[in-house]
């Protein structure tokens, strides 16, 4: 597995059209994955939020819905 480095930008309350544009190309190719530690059900949303709360994510937790 080959590391790379990618020069990064905060996304904040307005961030710009070419930041989404730039994060678009990244997610499209690939060479952009989220780390995704645990996906819930939407009826264990307060369990999610509770696992959240008590801290040590190591990725997103992603919210299930239907």
């Amino acid at each position: 597995m080959q590391a790379r480095s990618f020069k990064t930008e905060k996304l904040t309350g307005n961030p710009t059209h070419r930041l989404f544009a730039d994060l678009t190309r990244l997610v499209e190719s690939g060479d952009l994955r989220p780390v995704v530690d645990t996906i819930h059900p939407l009826a264990d949303i307060a369990e999610a939020h509770r696992a959240l709360e008590a801290g040590g994510v190591r990725g997103k937790h992603v919210i299930r819905i239907g």
